[in-house]
């Protein structure tokens, strides 16, 4: 019961999908136009997680998933410290669970199922990822549901303001001086205003300087939100993946094993390490394109350019989400099975699995754009 009311309040982002937080009656009633994201309200109203499943929860599948999505119905919307009832997405039996919770057959079910199979694909429920994953499949939820955890504003909120300090600082200066304090509290609102749920008045001066008009500037700040996300997920996932990539490679087998094998975990630790390298020079390359844009626009003045790369840059919401989804997952289950200081490993089928697992989530992929 504790435990689904402080996944409200306190999960990250990429990992928590919380339609249950929506408030459905106010969108419905505004102006608007509004476009639920399930089509059944139980699911429009249900906590999607993704989760590594527990060694009682293994049995619910046919196959190995080191990653689940799970979809939690709570019994009070308004009081999750009564818990819910979940379902696995593709668990054993899965179709028939959600019809006899439902109540409704596969036929009335069928485009909520083809979101939820979509979801259970993607690596993160990070909604710059989820958004463009559903619009490449022609599925356009309002966008409401698409915000940040409440957590991870938080943790956000200071890397956003040292980030967007220069660009804010120009769109409100206007010619204008102002003190230290006033201009600290201007940045610090529009800071704020960029990292809500949907642009408002606040970002007037900024609508402005970017000269985006309408749903243009709603779509450019929420790429430009999308970008804040990932270079601040990227400063706090990196040196990590680089200490976890060093440990693994430095893991021993306590028992003896056959040479075979012994190639074979360390031809795929070589893999790994060296995806892990490419997937991070190519997350930094999309980077620097972002980086270039806001340089461009601070420095010289160029706002055509920057604002060009916010329109643009869902493009590249895939790619990116993809390579940080796995990074970020592989990085959070090695600290889940190995100790910062732990040099061997016991049981090497377990072991070969996990770097297989790995292997795969690092894979090059093709990358189609609209």
């Amino acid at each position: 019961m504790r435990s689904l009311a402080a996944l409200a309040k306190t999960a990250s982002t990429s990992r928590v999908l919380n339609l249950n937080a929506v408030d459905h009656a106010a969108l419905r009633a505004s102006d608007k136009l509004h476009t639920p994201f399930f089509q059944d309200t139980r699911l429009n109203h249900s906590i999607i997680t993704k989760h590594r499943p527990r060694p009682d929860e293994v049995e619910f599948f046919d196959t190995s998933v080191a990653v689940a999505t799970k979809i939690i119905f709570p019994l009070d919307g308004a009081d999750l410290r009564l818990g819910g009832r979940s379902i696995f997405v593709n668990q054993i039996g899965y179709l028939n669970a959600m019809q006899e919770f439902l109540g409704k057959d596969t036929i009335e079910l069928d485009q909520d199922l083809q979101i939820l199979d979509l979801l259970d694909h993607l690596p993160s429920l990070d909604p710059f990822l989820v958004k463009e994953e559903l619009k490449r499949n022609s599925y356009f939820p309002s966008d409401d549901y698409f915000a940040i955890t409440p957590y991870d504003a938080m943790r956000l909120e200071k890397f956003a303001y040292g980030e967007i300090r220069s660009l804010v600082t120009l769109a409100v200066s206007g010619g204008q001086t102002y003190g230290a304090s006033a201009s600290t509290e201007l940045v610090k609102k529009m800071s704020n205003a960029i990292l809500a749920t949907n642009a408002d008045h606040r970002l007037a001066p900024l609508q402005a300087t970017l000269g985006l008009e309408g749903e243009q500037f709603q779509r450019g700040i929420f790429s430009w939100k999308g970008f804040l996300y990932y270079k601040w997920q990227l400063a706090e996932t990196q040196s990590e993946m680089t200490r976890v990539t060093k440990q693994m490679l430095q893991m021993k087998i306590r028992s003896r094993i056959d040479a075979a094998t012994q190639k074979r975990i360390t031809d795929v630790k070589v893999v790994i390490r060296d995806r892990v390298h490419e997937s991070l020079k190519r997350v930094r390359q999309i980077m620097s394109l972002y980086d270039e844009g806001l340089a461009g626009l601070t420095k010289d003045g160029n706002a055509g350019e920057f604002r060009n790369f916010l329109l643009e840059a869902p493009n590249l919401f895939i790619e990116l989400g993809h390579a940080m989804g796995v990074i970020s997952h592989i990085v959070s289950y090695w600290q889940h099975q190995f100790k910062p200081t732990q040099t061997e490993i016991v049981n090497v089928e377990e072991f070969l699995d996990l770097l297989k697992e790995f292997e795969l989530g690092l894979a090059p992929r093709d990358y189609e754009w609209e």
